[in-house]
């Protein structure tokens, strides 16, 4: 009786060994070769599931936005809605000195997505898909009276995604001057300042 295969569950296999190519060695080294090497079978096996280098780094790519996703939805999970909410958000965005992350991964879609269209693509999705997680952040603490209505929703959601990517490059290079007590102080350094609050309404 034939071997029944979950295709979908060996891409993702697949994308995390992908995924873990890239943070040891760099994304230039994730080639079809070097990851069918590193995890013990053939390169039949890889091109079955992708076409190519490129489809299967974006794929890779993609699998990483889906788990930072699932991983913020659990940490903002038992948060009450409003500024707590988005202040925890904005703290998971920058990931403390030590933890697992995708710092490197990151580092190397956007400088691969600079002249790779479906990179390109990747990173363009996952900042509009955390952007409206922000949009959705910022209304609720308007709706809790934390905050008054910002002037400009687009013009607030872009400063706080632009200061938390720079927190988190400060971080990933400089982890003994961005401890997460620093970090926690930045972040609400940052709302107090972009923010008003609702009495200013």
């Amino acid at each position: 009786m034939p071997r029944i295969v979950d295709h979908d569950r060996r891409r993702a296999e697949i994308a995390r060994l992908a995924v873990r190519v890239m943070q040891r060695d760099g994304a230039e080294s994730a080639t079809v070769r070097g990851i069918a090497k590193a995890g013990g079978f053939s390169i039949g096996v890889l091109s079955h599931y992708f076409r190519d280098k490129d489809e299967l780094v974006g794929f890779a790519f993609q699998w990483v936005a889906q788990q930072s996703f699932a991983d913020l939805d659990a940490a903002v999970a038992g948060v009450p809605p409003g500024l707590a909410r988005l202040r925890t958000a904005l703290e998971f965005m920058v990931p403390a000195s030590g933890a697992p992350s995708f710092i490197r991964v990151w580092l190397n879609l956007w400088g691969g997505a600079m002249g790779n269209p479906k990179l390109a693509r990747v990173h363009r999705d996952y900042y509009a898909r955390w952007r409206r997680y922000l949009r959705r952040y910022l209304r609720e603490a308007v709706r809790q009276r934390e905050i008054a209505a910002p002037r400009s929703l687009r013009n607030t959601t872009d400063l706080l995604t632009a200061a938390v990517d720079g927190y988190w490059i400060g971080a990933a290079f400089e982890p003994r001057r961005f401890p997460v007590r620093r970090r926690r102080a930045l972040v609400a350094g940052l709302l107090a300042t972009v923010l008003r609050p609702a009495r200013a309404a």
